[in-house]
């Protein structure tokens, strides 16, 4: 059972891990958000197998009270198996649309063909005849049963401490690019009229945050960045102003068809919220 432990813990592991990949520390990858994503949909949809997991160990444990062997229980077995089976194809196909959307539909089909085999492999082992003995019988249904509470737990506890690290981070990473910008308008009297460019030498130094983004605005300046929303139905943008005039635009295009009083109230963001650091402030998109 010791090594059933480790493997439940093993598998935990690499599923908070990936949860919380983004919000790390480390150059930016662009794998790290699709990831989580899954993962997270992983821990979400992976609850349903719980129930399952403790009704399969409640029978294995009545089995063995009332004397009755590993052949008898068989039977009883495949029906929570196929049950699992069924529940576990749910979760893939949740994760497998969560790859499509928020990674493109090469990792989608790449998810669901990767499930699908794991699926077709599962379902030959419960066709096949079983001789398990009535110990090992409780191994599968304990992983259905913790492996998935353990998970959710975790991300509920780590997520929301670690995006605001995370958000933290990018923010002090930003002093020396915020102190750049000044210093190029003490010495030639207005702000930088862009900063589009090929390289990115000011970096977040968190792996779900790509880059900084710049742009003048009136008579100070925007300094923004996406940060990997803990809400999957939305995008979180982190905005900087120095005259605390943030603003964020949901659509280009509204930037070109409407007026500024247009503008006003078609940014698009549904909420706003206040940072513990003093000029920025979260804009939040569905």
């Amino acid at each position: 059972m010791l090594t059933h432990a480790a493997r439940m813990g093993a598998i935990t592991a690499l599923l908070i891990l990936c949860t919380l990949l983004p919000y790390l520390p480390g150059r930016y990858d662009a794998l790290a958000a699709p990831l989580s994503v899954a993962a997270r949909l992983s821990g979400m949809a992976g609850l349903v197998l719980a129930p399952i997991g403790a009704a399969w160990l409640a029978y294995e444990l009545w089995s063995r009270r009332s004397g009755n062997g590993a052949p008898q229980s068989r039977p009883g077995r495949r029906r929570f198996a196929i049950a699992a089976l069924v529940a576990g194809s749910a979760v893939c196909l949740v994760v497998s649309l969560g790859a499509l959307l928020f990674a493109g539909a090469s990792a989608g089909v790449g998810a669901l063909a990767l499930s699908a085999y794991g699926v077709v492999k599962l379902a030959r082992r419960i066709q096949a005849p079983s001789s398990a003995s009535l110990r090992s019988a409780v191994v599968v249904p304990l992983y259905l049963l913790l492996v998935p509470i353990a998970v959710a737990a975790l991300q509920a506890a780590l997520l929301g401490p670690a995006a605001e690290l995370s958000r933290g981070r990018a923010i002090r990473n930003s002093g020396r690019l915020i102190a750049d910008i000044e210093r190029y308008r003490a010495e030639r009297g207005h702000y930088p009229p862009s900063l589009l460019s090929v390289w990115e030498d000011y970096r977040p130094s968190v792996m779900g945050i790509e880059r900084y983004l710049y742009e003048p605005s009136g008579e100070a300046y925007n300094l923004a960045f996406e940060q990997p929303s803990l809400q999957l139905d939305s995008r979180e943008f982190v905005v900087y102003n120095p005259r605390d005039e943030q603003v964020m635009t949901s659509h280009n295009m509204d930037l070109l068809r409407f007026t500024a009083a247009e503008l006003e109230v078609r940014r698009g963001h549904y909420a706003t919220r206040a940072t513990a650091h003093a000029h920025w402030k979260t804009f939040l998109f569905d």
